[in-house]
């Protein structure tokens, strides 16, 4: 591997890469809002008009309505390129659903528009309860070879799929003291290249290359398990992690020194495991939110004084399902979903007297609504509903009706929805 034509033809076959240099994958990818991307592609739009009718159009809906085999979602995460939408669905292994082509370009939406009833373009079956997924941070459907995701799935090693075909590309493994293979609990990106994958295990956080398969570039221990991460794109050589013990820490990958984010006290911490992280990426990396399961409080972060959050909101959030959150692309809107169904969108630049952001709520499922995901270029969010649900035994009653095993049976919803947050033209009913 040490010859460059060795490894330019390896890195060729993991990425599916043709030998033209003009495909160069060290060249600059463009992406759909450069001259060279498609000319229809969604225009970037002004956040100020986000939510401004107070009101979420649904235009598109893929449902999983089989309440028997508890297909919930796991979450959503629209492509960078925002052509298509992934997500994993317990029990059914992981989708690809896409963006119907009129809302490409479009600056805003009837509410008389009917709602799309969409199938998943595709599907890799079952394999075991994925842990987490990540999009290729330079993807780009007019460049098929950088149409990839990873994912971790129980008892398996982080595995890159192809986005077009569905098929296995190739496989990182991970290696626990024993010398054996185990699963990454978390995942994420370089954010700029994309050319390092970090999986977050139970006691490190492993690198690997994304053109050399196999085993872990490096590893740094870890004193608790990385059950979530994120990297900001100025902050490269930064891992932000959460675990499982409420703490959250960030490790310096050229020194492998961690620190130490808050404390244990109630006001500076969470009350349970920590399920997900994101960084404001409009901020220049400084500010970042956090969530945790079966706890209300979403904590908002400066990277500059770790000792204690910014600002603390409030949610709904009484599973131990990982709630995700989700910032806007260019930083103005937070949000999040909760178990009763409804998304909770804070105005960050919009404050009350008490320096509280102002809050929209949105009643958009009756199940439990678990994903969020803005966007990249486009007024358009998605959202994942549903959730693990114990079935009720119906006792027998005197009549003999089965009415009383149907009102012991809960609402289930287990769909994926795109709601239009733009401007809409309402009827005047």
């Amino acid at each position: 591997m040490e010859d460059e034509s060795e490894q330019a033809e390896f890195t060729a076959m993991v990425l599916d890469i043709d030998d033209d240099p003009a495909k160069s994958f060290d060249e600059d990818i463009p992406t759909p809002m450069d001259e060279s991307a498609p000319k229809d592609a969604c225009d970037e739009v002004s956040e100020d008009s986000f939510f401004k009718d107070s009101a979420c159009i649904e235009v598109a809906r893929c449902s999983w309505d089989r309440p028997v085999r508890q297909n919930y979602l796991q979450g959503c995460h629209w492509s960078p390129d925002g052509t298509c939408v992934l997500t994993a669905v317990n029990n059914d292994g992981m989708h690809i659903v896409e963006l119907p082509n009129d809302l490409y370009g479009k600056d805003h939406v009837s509410e008389d528009r009917p709602v799309d009833l969409l199938t998943s373009a595709v599907h890799v079956s079952e394999g075991g309860l994925v842990y987490d997924l990540a999009w290729y941070p330079r993807m780009n459907s007019g460049i098929p070879e950088t149409c990839c995701w990873i994912a971790s799935r129980q008892h398996e090693p982080i595995q890159l799929w192809d986005a077009f075909t569905g098929n296995l590309r190739c496989s990182y493994k991970g290696y626990d003291q024993f010398d054996e293979v185990e699963a990454a609990l978390s995942l994420v990106f370089s954010p700029i290249d994309g050319e390092t994958i970090y999986g977050g295990y139970k006691k490190s956080i492993k690198s690997f290359d994304i053109t050399v398969p196999g085993r872990e570039a490096s590893s740094f221990k870890t004193k608790s398990t990385a059950s979530c991460m994120a990297i900001a794109p100025s902050l490269p050589n930064t891992i932000l992690y959460g675990s499982w013990n409420r703490s959250i820490s960030v490790l310096d990958t050229r020194s492998g020194e961690c620190l130490k984010v808050g404390n244990y006290n109630t006001d500076n911490s969470h009350t349970a495991g920590v399920t997900w992280l994101g960084f404001d990426l409009n901020t220049e990396a400084t500010m970042f939110a956090s969530g945790a399961r079966k706890d209300p409080k979403i904590l908002i972060w400066d990277v500059r004084k770790l000792t204690h959050p910014v600002r603390s909101l409030r949610r709904t959030c009484a599973t131990n399902q990982r709630i995700y959150l989700d910032f806007s692309p260019l930083g103005q809107w937070l949000v999040s979903g909760d178990t009763r169904g409804i998304l909770h969108a804070w105005n960050l630049r919009d404050l009350d007297g008490d320096n509280v952001p102002k809050e929209l709520l949105f009643p958009l499922h009756w199940d439990c609504l678990n994903g969020v995901s803005f966007h990249p270029h486009a007024p358009i969010l998605a959202t994942s509903s549903g959730q693990y649900h114990f079935r009720a035994k119906a006792t027998d009653s005197e009549d003999g009706e089965q009415d009383a095993k149907k009102a012991l049976d809960p609402k289930v919803e287990n769909s994926l929805t795109l709601w239009w947050i733009g401007k809409g033209l309402f009827s005047e009913e």
